[in-house]
């Protein structure tokens, strides 16, 4: 499907409620978005998750201890990230792996945040990037591992915990800070195995020479992945859209989740209400 033409259809049906509702209604979107992700692991019976740019690596901890058997791995460009949040995942069977994703594997500068509030809280923001984020007031850079996620699928640690990546078949939590377009730039060979991705994207440059939701969407299309679905969690600046691929999951396999979603979101009540 034409990015514009799903754009289209996508706010037709969630604009007016953004408009009426406001923030209540953005958070409500995103939940049932982050719904129609964990129902889609069902439907395909995901063994596997790749949490790219993992933070707190809450998404992996939760689908693990869900289900005996269950592998996440969780990738993490912040090594202060890294440090204070890795040993909570590994306790659970998370491979929490500290790197940054991006389109050429080797050493790069993470960007970030330097407030005095942030040396406080140990550099643990979940906006530092890769790239430096426009509303950022002083900031500090790190050296940081980057990798292909081509690259990745090969590294020693990453095959020992998940042998074969075509087997796997895994979904994807994509949330690298307005670095996606790197992180596709990198991934040819090794997202056509995956199942389906949630991505972050923004409508607008939040990030110093960032590529927004259009082009990103057109990598995706490049490698055979459609917008299913989306919701309207921060808009009109960013949102998150679940990209299916086309090889491994037919548009009429999902046609009754999207009908589900979108009676939900046109059905949505205020608490207050």
């Amino acid at each position: 499907m034409d990015y514009q033409v799903f754009e289209a259809e996508q706010i037709e049906f969630q604009g007016p409620m953004v408009n009426q509702h406001g923030r209540e209604f953005q958070q409500f979107s995103n939940q049932e978005l982050v719904r129609v992700f964990h129902e889609l692991i069902a439907l395909e019976d995901v063994s596997c998750i790749l949490e790219l740019g993992a933070h707190r690596a809450a998404t992996s901890k939760r689908f693990v201890k869900a289900k005996a058997g269950r592998k996440a791995v969780a990738i993490e460009a912040n090594p202060f990230n890294f440090s204070k949040f890795g040993p909570m995942a590994k306790d659970v069977g998370v491979l929490y792996m500290n790197y940054a994703l991006t389109d050429q594997t080797g050493p790069l500068n993470l960007v970030l945040s330097d407030s005095d509030q942030d040396r406080k809280r140990g550099h643990t923001k979940t906006s530092n990037s890769i790239l430096r984020n426009l509303g950022f007031g002083r900031t500090k850079k790190v050296e940081v591992p980057g990798i292909t996620f081509d690259d990745l699928e090969h590294d020693p640690a990453f095959k020992a915990y998940l042998p074969s990546l075509a087997d796997a078949r895994p979904a994807l939590w994509i949330d690298v800070e307005g670095a996606l377009s790197h992180l596709l730039d990198g991934a040819h060979k090794a997202l056509p195995k995956c199942l389906f991705a949630m991505a972050e994207v923004e409508s607008v440059e939040l990030f110093e020479s960032q590529k927004t939701v259009k082009h990103v969407a057109q990598q995706f299309a490049d490698v055979g992945f459609f917008p299913f679905l989306r919701d309207s969690e921060y808009m009109p600046t960013q949102h998150n859209v679940i990209f299916v691929n086309s090889s491994l999951i037919s548009p009429e396999k999902l046609q009754p989740i999207k009908e589900t979603f979108i009676s939900n979101i046109k059905a949505f009540v205020p608490e207050a209400q």
